[in-house]
């Protein structure tokens, strides 16, 4: 109350303050916890905790829907509503550590939509939730992982070349692959071959790659 009305407006109608609610939560005998949460737009995502012997694990969601549209994902079902904000990213970290009432320092961003498709807000979460006044997880503990979008694996190098980089590979060509993968048809497999040989030569970090049987 001590701030002028004018401004008190303008932070409602461009700014948002608080974590989303939670619609859903499914608990399973290992400790996985599967959370669906919902935005104050009513946009809702999915996260989910991991228990390891190593730590605790989030699994959190970049965007609403996706519109990269491989086959085997039900992410994609529905195309793309919008991107998450770094905000909304690190908002799913803070509401299940009050879910759970467990620290989290392991992140994977792995969830629903592709990572790179929203970098510049991927970016801002990854510095957030790594400074020491954000949440102080250091990069070597998260993961992110791409269908493969060579432009961002060659910034991502560039930028974060801490954090772990996983790509979602899925065949071991271009055919198999354009059946899975949409994208296999923009950036091809060879290319993107020659783009992970070169991330792990910019970083010297090991790739993951996931692969469907």
């Amino acid at each position: 109350t001590n701030l002028p009305s004018r401004l008190i407006k303008s932070l409602k109608e461009h700014y948002f303050i608080g974590l989303p609610d939670v619609v859903k939560t499914q608990k399973s005998k290992d400790g996985t916890i599967k959370c669906l949460y919902e935005f104050h737009d009513g946009v809702k995502v999915e996260a989910v905790f991991m228990k390891y012997s190593y730590g605790n694990s989030l699994c959190i969601s970049s965007q609403a829907g996706c519109k990269m549209g491989c086959t085997f994902c039900a992410s994609t079902m529905n195309g793309l509503e919008r991107n998450l904000t770094a905000g909304e990213m690190l908002g799913q970290v803070l509401k299940t550590v009050n879910i759970t009432g467990e620290d989290i320092r392991h992140i994977v961003v792995m969830g629903i939509g592709e990572p790179f498709d929203n970098y510049d807000e991927l970016s801002k979460f990854l510095k957030l939730i790594h400074d020491d006044k954000g949440y102080g997880i250091s990069y070597r503990n998260i993961t992110v992982s791409t269908c493969g979008i060579i432009p961002a694996i060659n910034r991502f190098a560039e930028e974060f070349s801490q954090v772990n980089l996983a790509i979602s590979l899925h065949a071991s060509n271009d055919e198999v692959r354009r059946k899975l993968m949409p994208i296999a048809s923009l950036y091809k497999y060879d290319d993107l071959i020659d783009a992970s040989k070169a991330y792990t030569k910019k970083t010297g970090r090991r790739i993951t790659f996931e692969y469907s049987l």
